[in-house]
């Protein structure tokens, strides 16, 4: 008996078939997982999940260009384990490591901020994002803190079109009056609003018409709400209540965006235009609601009317760690740069590591106890350990072929991508069963069809298969749809596998030992 059995092994071993599956099992499925090992989603190792609306629909290209940038702009702050990827046409999935609520506030942040960067001078703008050609970061010109208060500065250069423009709005902007030199000041936004106005409580008017530019500074200078709406091209409308007349003065404006305080008691209900709710974080409602980053007096040489190619923006805050936090979200979005498409934030998913522990256990749990009830199945239908030994054994390399697959091409598991596994474990079963079948039957029956052409009946069965789940894949893996890809790429890694490697090697076993 164990000659006969090792006469079948040898001649197993002679098969191309049985080969092809024995190098496939070490390079495909040993080794990677072995050294390179598997990378797991944000639904096993925890992680936020930021999903992100665009303005509108774009095409290809615009969207590669938003992906990219976003994924700079993540890079910047120094996170590992971050995944930027296109949800169809209008939305985009971030994917970060970080889970407590103020590092994924600041990313929130940052992600929804068009990056548009403006500086005005007496309602002119001079500079925008494309003027920036080189954003300095060398503490030895003047980047960094100053000192020891929260005083922070960022360097830039400009284009030679940038410094033409500035020079030509700059001139003559510095005058003298009693014997003393008084400039003008210059207006520094990231996503200044356009064509919009500014609903605000009587209340929040008279505490910000005049704003000291260090709010907890009485002694800095001010700024009055009149050159304030005027620098920020902006209209500011003070109202307890949104009545008739507010309506009429906004529809006669045609502002396309109103902006409003979240603690405003307002019906915008009727208000036929894009309203916008801004958090008041700061003592200034205002400096948020604008995008205001700093607000700096021009100097003699800047005003003499010859262009610059160098300036810079600088920006305070009360202590150390929070100039650290705005000079690194300064730096990130000059950087990376302007994103084509206005984008907010639709929702927001968070999984603790604990969580996403405890779902990756169950994942194992329940693979193993579905591998046990298939096996106890097969075994009732066939009544032979010998059959019910070859299918799990099989089921077990496919898994291990996929597995090591996906460490090799360095794709994430998900739990959608572990559904995909059991789908195809599923139909693998159902595969290997109409195998066993078919090869019985040639054995059994008329002896007129042959073993061998039972065998390609059943392979021409398991192909139209193949074909049909390959068919209903494809689309879900090239339309972008987010989370179906990780269900649609294990899928397909393990029709391939199955198909080529481990069902011709299943019935050559099946076909030598029945």
């Amino acid at each position: 008996m164990v000659g006969r059995t090792e006469e079948k092994i040898g001649q197993l071993l002679k098969d191309w078939r049985i080969r092809i599956y024995l190098v496939a099992i070490i390079f495909l499925g040993i080794i990677p997982l072995i050294f390179m090992g598997l990378q797991f989603g944000m639904d096993f190792k925890g992680g936020s999940m930021i999903q992100l609306e665009l303005e509108k629909s774009v095409d290809e290209t615009t969207m590669s260009t938003m992906v990219t940038i976003l994924g700079e702009r993540l890079n910047g702050f120094g996170l590992k384990d971050v995944s930027v990827r296109p949800f169809g046409e209008q939305y985009i999935t971030v994917e970060v490591s970080a889970t407590d609520a103020n590092s994924v506030d600041a990313l929130k942040k940052i992600l929804s901020q068009q990056g548009k960067y403006e500086a005005v001078i007496d309602s002119i703008v001079v500079l925008k994002s494309e003027d920036l050609v080189e954003i300095v970061t060398n503490p030895q010109k003047g980047y960094g803190y100053i000192g020891s208060t929260g005083e922070w500065r960022v360097p830039f250069a400009l284009s030679k079109e940038g410094s033409d423009m500035f020079a030509e709005h700059a001139a003559g902007k510095c005058t003298k009056e009693a014997g003393e030199v008084v400039c003008e000041r210059i207006f520094m936004f990231i996503d200044r609003p356009e064509n919009a106005a500014i609903l605000m409580p009587q209340a929040h008017y008279d505490l910000e018409s005049s704003m000291n530019i260090d709010p907890d500074s009485p002694s800095s200078f001010a700024v009055g709400i009149d050159e304030f709406g005027r620098n920020t091209i902006t209209t500011i409308i003070p109202t307890d209540t949104i009545t008739d007349d507010i309506l009429a003065e906004l529809s006669a404006g045609g502002f396309e965006r109103v902006l409003v305080p979240e603690d405003a008691n307002y019906d915008t209900s009727r208000i036929n235009a894009s309203v916008s709710v801004v958090p008041k974080v700061n003592k200034y409602w205002l400096w948020d609601a604008v995008g205001l980053k700093s607000i700096l007096f021009l100097t003699p040489g800047v005003t003499s009317g010859e262009p610059i190619r160098e300036a810079v923006i600088t920006g305070g805050a009360p202590d150390l760690e929070t100039a650290q936090a705005e000079l690194t979200e300064m730096v990130v979005i000059l950087k990376s740069g302007r994103l084509p498409v206005k984008i907010q934030i639709a929702s927001t998913n968070i999984v603790s590591p604990t969580l996403g522990e405890t779902f990756l256990n169950d994942s194992l749990t329940m693979g193993v106890l579905a591998l046990i009830a298939v096996g106890f199945i097969v075994f009732i239908r066939y009544r032979k350990p010998k059959i019910t030994g070859l299918m799990v054994l099989a089921t077990v390399s496919e898994v291990a072929l996929i597995l090591g697959v996906t460490a090799l091409i360095h794709h994430e598991l998900d739990i959608a991508a572990v559904a995909g596994i059991i789908a195809v474990v599923g139909t693998g079963i159902d595969q290997f069963i109409i195998i066993t079948d078919e090869i019985q039957r040639g054995t059994e029956l008329d002896a007129d069809e042959s073993v061998v052409s039972r065998i390609k009946k059943a392979f021409r069965i398991i192909m139209g298969a193949a074909f049909t789940l390959t068919a209903a894949m494809l689309p879900l893996m090239t339309l972008g749809l987010g989370l179906l890809k990780g269900f649609a790429i294990t899928t397909l890694i393990g029709v391939f596998i199955g198909v080529i490697i481990v069902r011709p090697a299943f019935g050559k076993v099946v076909e030598v030992f029945n």
